[in-house]
C-alpha cells in the first residue's frame, strides 16, 4: 500500500474527504508558527499519541501510538492545515483536559481506558453533528459567493472540529507508517459511514469496528 492508496482507504472509513491531503501527497512543508511549534514538545507529542492510541488502541496488532501518530500529527498539522484549522485543532487540544476533568472528574491521561474510550465516543458524536452543520454553512457561502462573481480562494472557509481533525490524522498517520502498511487490520475503534459497494480485492486485509 502506498500513500495515496492508504488516503483512499481512510477517506472511506471516514467517509469524506481528507483534509490536507493533497499537499500531504505532494510532500510540501513550511515552517511552524509558534503556535504549532508547541505540538513538537515531547509531552504535546506523547499527548497526541496518547488521545491517538484511545481512537485506535492495540489489540493484535499495534496501535496509534506505536505507529508513531503522536509525532505524525504535528507535522501534518504544520504543513498541511490552513491556519483556521490549525487554530480550531489547537484550542480544541487544549481543552481535551478540562472537558475530560468535567465529565470524568480527572485529566485524560488519568482516565481508564474504558473511560478514554467514553470520552472519544462523546467527542466524536458532537463532531459528527458539527461537521454537518459545518457543511450546510460552508455550502451557502460557496454558492453566495457564486453568485456575486467571487473566485473560490475568496471564499471564507469554515474551521473543521478539533475531534473531526485528529481522528483523520490518527487514521492516516497510522494507515501511512510502516507499522500500518504492512501489519495492520483496516482497524479503527469509531467507524465512519459504511459503504456497501466498496471494491474488496482478494487478499485484503479485513475491516473491524
Amino acid at each position: 500500500m502506498n500513500r495515496r492508496e492508504a488516503i483512499q482507504r481512510v477517506a472511506m472509513l471516514i467517509g469524506g474527504s481528507v483534509i490536507g491531503a493533497n499537499l500531504f501527497l505532494e510532500g510540501c512543508t513550511r515552517p511552524a508558527s509558534k503556535d504549532v511549534a508547541v505540538l513538537f514538545e515531547k509531552d504535546k507529542m506523547n499527548f497526541l499519541g496518547d488521545l491517538a492510541e484511545a481512537i485506535l488502541p492495540k489489540t493484535s496488532t499495534p496501535g496509534a501510538k506505536e505507529a508513531g501518530v503522536g509525532e505524525f500529527i504535528p507535522v501534518m498539522i504544520r504543513d498541511c492545515y490552513d491556519p483556521q484549522d490549525q487554530k480550531a485543532f489547537l484550542e480544541g487540544l487544549d481543552g481535551v483536559d478540562d472537558r475530560a476533568k468535567k465529565e470524568f472528574g480527572k485529566k485524560f491521561q488519568e482516565l481508564s481506558k474504558e473511560e478514554q474510550l467514553q470520552y472519544v465516543n462523546m467527542f466524536d458524536k458532537e463532531a459528527k453533528e458539527f461537521q454537518k452543520e459545518r457543511g450546510d454553512k460552508q455550502k451557502k457561502l460557496n454558492e453566495d459567493a457564486e453568485k456575486s462573481g467571487k473566485n473560490a480562494n475568496e471564499v471564507e472557509q469554515l474551521p473543521n472540529h478539533f475531534f473531526h481533525m485528529l481522528k483523520q490524522l490518527t487514521l492516516t498517520g497510522f494507515f501511512t507508517s510502516e507499522v500500518g502498511m504492512t501489519k495492520a487490520l483496516r482497524y479503527v475503534k469509531i467507524p465512519g459511514k459504511y459503504d456497501g459497494n466498496f471494491p474488496y480485492k482478494k487478499g485484503d486485509r479485513a475491516f473491524a469496528s
